[in-house]
């Protein structure tokens, strides 16, 4: 092929080779100009789907439809429908009081002072006839460490006669539960703030160092860390093997996985692998999986024997699972669309978000019906529309450039078609990964404030106080409480065998 760069074979280049180069530099330059527009839109807009950062016209995935009465047009004449959707009217939203019935009550009352109570006009004391609401407020009060001796009682029997008997003085010990970490000054309730501190309102160990010194207490990062780990290691874990069977058991799994940096190892980037229950399971559970790579290997290790629906982005490991029911996400699709009209595609790119656009409101109507209600109107009313939109991806061949945005999602789209209607299947599936992809933020925003992990065993440690704690919260658990509870509970179970 001739080097477009080399000016002496140009000249010697047939009409032919140099329209084949016209149109590769044609590629290119479209290319690089959707690449410019998503980097500005990365520097200079917001990095949410948003109206505000679209061309004129152009709708959010949940929005209402303002699509240009053209774009409009074109969705109805390929969908085979006689005039576009009408808009609906937006909510008003109304701003609820906060309840405050779960608080400790308390009051505060203002009083005059002795010498004010006396009558300005008769100078006799006048008397207090009764008090008036002024205000709801929320008080705070600061935390305080308490230095706690745990003493043990040791009872021994007076009776005379008793010793005679046995021959022997009878004693008995009171029973002093064992705490979550031995040998250790933290009592349960520091360990459980400590995992709080971290996981919840992520705050680093180098952070919560400083923090707790603040308190009167020097517990250092390695400490904390220590704790962590012990705790998931010896008393979490059986728990998360649990969830794991009960997850397994479920007929709907949501997937995904992100990197994360682990200083022992050596590779750049190991992975969580993250698990969700499907919205409709009787026990949401959520699951954070640490492992080494991206590679197939972990999600057949942790999936293991599971032959139910498998939904997730339709990277490529998945498929590869044996036995069970991929279903991809119609919200991947959409973004690919809204990337593409982001690059500066205003001609097809619309067009495709507006199909899904569609799609996600018919199912926004049919929330609120059972799983086999919502299944036969999306049999009814979502499959023709499935069916309009793959026709309209099939038709339009090659009018698109393959490299380009809009033919990345139109790949995509075609690509993933069985699973992407695999939702026809059963009415408890989502149209979207967007479950799995909530408690992956989850973890993204600890990473953003703890950067890594030292080692394997804290990665891991890591990922079971997340599953533990996400799936307390998921199940409104109050996950101070909770914590505590297990914390009482676990180190004192009977050993088997003893």
């Amino acid at each position: 092929m001739v080097d477009p760069k080399n000016s002496i074979a140009l000249a010697d280049a047939t009409p032919e080779q140099l329209r084949t180069i016209v149109q590769n530099l044609l590629h290119e330059n479209q290319q690089m100009q959707e690449q410019l527009a998503v980097l500005k839109r990365v520097l200079y807009g917001r990095r949410r789907e948003s109206s505000q950062n679209l061309p004129d016209g152009q709708t959010n995935l949940f929005n209402e439809h303002v699509l240009t009465q053209e774009e409009q047009a074109a969705v109805a004449k390929a969908s085979g429908e006689d005039e576009p959707v009408k808009k609906r009217p937006k909510k008003v939203v109304h701003r609820k009081s906060m309840d405050l019935s779960q608080l400790p009550q308390n009051t505060r009352d203002y009083t005059l002072d002795t010498e004010d109570q006396i009558c300005p006009g008769c100078g006799k004391m006048m008397a207090d006839i009764g008090r008036t609401a002024v205000r709801k407020e929320v008080d705070f009060v600061p935390v305080k460490l308490l230095a706690t001796t745990v003493y043990q009682h040791t009872y021994v029997c007076t009776n005379e006669q008793c010793l005679q008997d046995h021959g022997k003085v009878i004693t008995k010990k009171a029973d002093v539960p064992k705490p979550v970490i031995s040998h250790s000054m933290a009592s349960n309730a520091v360990v459980t703030e400590s995992i709080l501190t971290k996981f919840i309102y992520k705050v680093p160990d180098y952070r919560q160092e400083k923090l707790w010194h603040n308190r009167g207490a020097d517990f250092t990062r390695q400490a904390l860390s220590g704790w962590h780990i012990k705790a998931a290691e010896e008393y979490l874990r059986p728990l998360y093997n649990l969830m794991h069977q009960e997850l397994l058991a479920q007929d709907i799994i949501h997937a995904d996985e992100t990197p994360y940096r682990v200083l022992a190892i050596k590779k750049a980037k190991t992975y969580y692998w993250v698990y969700t229950s499907g919205k409709f399971a009787e026990h949401q559970i959520i699951l954070y999986d640490h492992g080494d790579t991206r590679g197939y290997g972990e999600a057949e290790r942790f999936l293991k024997g599971y032959t139910k629906y498998l939904q997730t982005d339709g990277y490529a490991v998945y498929p590869r699972l044996p036995d069970l029911t991929n279903v991809y996400c119609w919200a991947h699709v959409r973004r690919k669309f809204d990337e593409a009209v982001t690059g500066g595609d205003t001609g097809l790119a619309p067009i495709g978000r507006q199909y899904c656009n569609e799609m996600f409101h018919l199912e926004q109507g049919w929330r609120g019906l059972p799983a086999t209600e919502r299944l036969a109107q999306r049999k009814e009313h979502l499959q023709p529309q499935m069916d309009a939109f793959f026709k309209w991806l099939f038709e339009l061949g090659d009018s698109y450039l393959p490299k380009s945005k809009l033919g990345r999602a139109v790949e995509y789209a075609l690509g993933h078609e069985v699973g992407l209607r695999a939702v026809l299947q059963d009415g408890r599936l989502e149209l979207s990964n967007n479950r799995a992809e909530r408690a992956v933020k989850e973890l993204v925003m600890g990473r953003k404030n703890w950067l890594f992990s030292q080692s394997k065993r804290g990665a891991v440690a890591t990922g079971i106080l997340l599953s533990v704690l996400k799936t307390a919260e998921i199940n409104h658990l109050d996950l101070r409480q909770y914590l505590n509870y297990l914390f009482a509970a676990l180190p004192n179970l009977p050993v088997p065998g003893t």
